[in-house]
C-alpha cells in the first residue's frame, strides 16, 4: 500500500513538473465581456478577436455581452471577477470618463481595473441618417431640425458621456432643437432609426462604414481629425463647425488584482492574435478599425490624457 501511494505521489509530482506553466495551462474558457448588446462594432471586434487569441492561448474563448448601465453592468462583472487571467472586458475605455462625468459610474474604473492591451482605435462618433429619408446632408439635416417641431430625435448606443456631450455640441452650434435617445447598444439604436423611432444616430465609425456599405443610412459627420479613407465623402464635425475630433481606443482590461506575469501572457497573446490575417481583414475592411497595439503601460497613460483634456469639460456640462 505503502508502494502504491509513493508510487501515485512520484507520478503526480512528476507530471506536474512536466506541466507547461501560465495561461495556456489552465484548460479553462477565457471569457471576453463586451459591455454592450450583441451585434454592434464592439462585440463584432471581440469575435472577430476570440479565434485567433483562442489558438494562441490554447483556450477557448467565448464573447459574453452583458449590455446596460452605460456599460456598468458590464464593467462590474469583470470588477468581481477572480483575477487569474480568465476573464476580460473589452471596452472602447474612453468612453468611461464621460460616464463617471456624467454620473453613470461612482467610480474610475480606469484605476480600478487592470490595462491589459489596446488592439484597435477609430473615430469616435459618426452621425448618420436613414436612407430613403432625404436628409442626406448637414444642411438638410438642419432645415429638417428647423421646421420639425421640438427639433429632432437622436439617437446612440449609450446615455451620457462623450455621446451625449457631441449631441448638445451640435444641437448648440448648428443653432437647432433636439434631444438625445439612449439604447443599450448600437445595435437596438439603429434598428430604431431604420424604425423611424429616431431622425439620426451617432455610431462607432466602424459601424457607420458598415451601415453605408449595405445602403442603410447616410454619413453625416465623423468626428476624425480629417476625411477618412474608407468615407471620403463624408465631412468632418470640425469641417462644418458642428463640433470637434475625437478618437476612441479598444482596449482589454483585467480584474483588480490581476498580477503582472498574467497580463503580460494575456498581452503577448493578444499581440499574436493582432497579426492573425484573417482578424485584420475583418477589423480593417469590413469593420474599418485602426489595428494598433499599446501595451497595458501606453493605455494607461492614454487613459490619464483623456480624463484631463476631456474630464472637466464633460463634468461643466452637467
Amino acid at each position: 500500500m505503502q508502494r502504491r501511494a509513493l508510487l501515485k505521489t512520484s507520478l503526480a509530482l512528476s507530471a506536474s513538473l512536466a506541466a507547461p506553466a501560465g495561461l495556456r495551462a489552465q484548460g479553462r474558457v477565457l471569457r471576453v465581456v463586451v459591455p454592450y448588446a450583441a451585434g454592434g462594432g464592439v462585440d463584432a471586434q471581440a469575435r472577430a478577436l476570440g479565434v485567433p487569441l483562442g489558438g494562441a492561448l490554447s483556450r477557448n474563448v467565448i464573447v459574453e455581452n452583458r449590455a446596460g448601465g452605460n456599460t456598468r453592468i458590464g464593467t462590474d462583472a469583470v470588477r468581481r471577477a477572480a483575477p487569474d487571467g480568465g476573464t476580460v472586458l473589452l471596452m472602447p475605455a474612453v468612453a468611461w470618463v464621460g460616464f463617471v462625468a456624467s454620473a453613470s459610474f461612482d467610480y474610475e474604473p480606469w484605476k480600478t481595473l487592470v490595462p491589459v492591451c489596446q488592439i484597435a482605435e477609430t473615430p469616435y462618433n459618426f452621425l448618420q441618417t436613414r436612407a430613403g429619408s432625404g436628409v442626406d446632408s448637414w444642411a438638410k439635416v438642419r432645415a429638417h431640425a428647423l421646421r420639425t417641431a421640438g427639433g429632432i430625435k437622436i439617437g446612440g448606443p449609450s446615455a451620457g458621456g462623450f455621446i451625449e456631450y457631441t449631441v448638445d455640441d451640435l444641437l448648440r452650434r448648428g443653432g437647432i432643437s433636439g434631444v438625445y435617445a439612449p439604447f443599450s447598444g448600437a445595435a437596438p439604436a439603429h434598428a430604431a432609426l431604420l424604425g423611424g423611432t429616431v431622425d439620426m444616430q451617432i455610431v462607432t465609425f466602424g459601424d457607420g462604414v458598415a451601415n453605408m456599405a449595405s445602403g442603410a443610412t447616410h454619413g453625416i459627420a465623423v468626428s476624425a481629425a480629417t476625411r477618412q479613407p474608407r468615407a471620403p465623402q463624408v465631412p468632418t464635425f470640425a469641417e462644418l463647425g458642428i463640433g470637434e475630433t475625437l478618437l476612441n481606443a479598444f482596449s482589454l482590461w483585467a480584474p483588480p488584482g490581476t498580477p503582472a506575469a498574467v497580463v503580460t501572457e494575456l498581452a503577448a497573446a493578444v499581440r499574436a492574435a493582432m497579426a492573425d490575417a484573417a482578424f485584420r481583414t475583418l477589423m480593417e475592411d469590413r469593420l474599418a478599425f485602426n489595428v494598433a497595439f499599446k501595451d497595458g503601460a501606453g493605455v494607461a497613460a492614454d487613459m490619464a490624457a483623456v480624463e484631463r483634456d476631456w474630464g472637466p469639460r464633460l463634468r461643466g456640462s452637467r
